[in-house]
């Protein structure tokens, strides 16, 4: 028996088959606060109602406990909240990450508490060498739409839904192809030329291409970023749902996932299919020496750009992924993203060069003055 919102559920948890089962004692998220998964009745008072599951063991439920506060003259100091525009506009886009189940866990002694649950399926673990998607997997991802003419219809570019109103893009995007520039953006869509695929996908109308003012295309692709205000708001479903802003200086630890419509391979057509790779932070440096001749960054990288991908080789983005996200998933709900990055520069396809993508968190304040200003 199954229930959504307040109606009383059933619920042996042991969470079986989803991607959030955490570890006792290993680390987890309980509304933006760090804690550790531990036993119910060690933490009690903590969560004072608020309860999260990490898993159930013999002795009975695991919760995301938080972890104790530190002085405020303490360097290792839990961050407060963020104060940016983005920061509190992410709070609110989380909320619909996730959803409330009243559920009573059957030990010796029945717990009633609030479960909060992912609002999409579990997702596999981790366009070039990598995985097609889920319908619904990455729900802000968008991709931009050029109408012919003689009334054909092409993808050229991926983008990532943060507003009500705005996709985020990169700047080079907005180009024309066979005389007619970017029109419409799709959003919900997991094969773009099928409709059996199982997504319900909904078009929007562009108002207005933003491209950075410091963008000049002749002199390089620095600050390679630009936002589309679409002509009405998007109705947010289970489907489509805008993503987070990476807002912290310091790079994620783990390892970034980056999605796309484009090619799976040098010299192949764009794979119309959303896929997704794993791929790792490099120093600048090392796509400083492997793009050494690019006009595409004669000064070298600058500080809004950033390496990344897979020296190994076999995992890439390719022609048809720019302007799409660079992502993380949130600690506490592999249904939230923040996108930490936009597809930018690439050398190749799925060989051992690392793509040059744009930082996003370089560029909030110019973001926040548009989209919330």
């Amino acid at each position: 028996m199954s229930s959504f919102g307040g109606v009383l559920v059933l619920l042996i948890i042991h969470m079986q088959s989803s991607g959030a089962v955490l570890k006792e004692n290993g680390p987890c998220e309980l509304k933006g606060t760090p804690g550790t998964c531990r036993p119910y009745a060690t933490c009690r008072e903590a969560v004072q109602g608020n309860i999260q599951f990490c898993g159930h063991s013999a002795s009975g439920a695991i919760v995301c406990c938080p972890n104790p506060k530190v002085t405020l003259d303490n360097r290792n100091a839990f961050p407060q909240p963020s104060l940016r525009k983005a920061g509190r506009k992410c709070s609110e886009y989380r909320k619909l990450a996730s959803r409330d189940l009243t559920a009573i866990s059957l030990s010796l002694v029945s717990l009633v508490s609030q479960v909060k649950v992912p609002t999409c399926d579990s997702i596999t673990k981790l366009i070039v060498g990598g995985n097609i998607t889920k319908p619904g997997e990455f729900p802000h991802m968008a991709a931009l739409g050029w109408r012919q003419t003689n009334g054909a219809v092409s993808f050229k570019c991926g983008a990532s839904l943060i507003s009500e109103r705005y996709v985020l893009t990169a700047a080079h995007c907005y180009d024309q192809y066979d005389g007619v520039f970017p029109s419409f953006v799709r959003l919900g869509d997991q094969n773009l030329y099928r409709d059996d695929d199982g997504a319900v996908p909904k078009d929007y109308e562009i108002e207005d291409f933003i491209v950075h003012p410091e963008y000049k295309r002749r002199l390089g692709k620095y600050n390679d970023i630009a936002l589309i205000k679409l002509a009405k708001e998007v109705k947010f479903n289970r489907n489509i749902r805008p993503a987070c802003l990476y807002d912290k200086e310091e790079a994620p630890s783990k390892p970034v996932i980056a999605t796309g419509f484009g090619s799976t391979g040098v010299a192949e057509d764009f794979s119309n299919e959303l896929m997704k790779v794993s791929l790792e932070i490099y120093d600048n440096q090392v796509c400083n020496e492997a793009f050494v001749g690019s006009r595409d960054v004669r000064r070298g990288l600058a500080q809004g750009q950033i390496c990344v991908g897979n020296v190994k080789g076999g995992f890439d983005t390719c022609q048809g992924d720019s302007g799409g996200p660079l992502q993380i998933t949130d600690q506490g709900n592999h249904c939230s993203f923040s996108v930490f990055g936009i597809t930018s520069i690439g050398r190749g396809c799925g060989g051992n060069i690392p793509a040059i993508y744009t930082c996003v968190a370089a560029y909030l304040d110019w973001i926040e003055a548009i989209v919330w200003p």
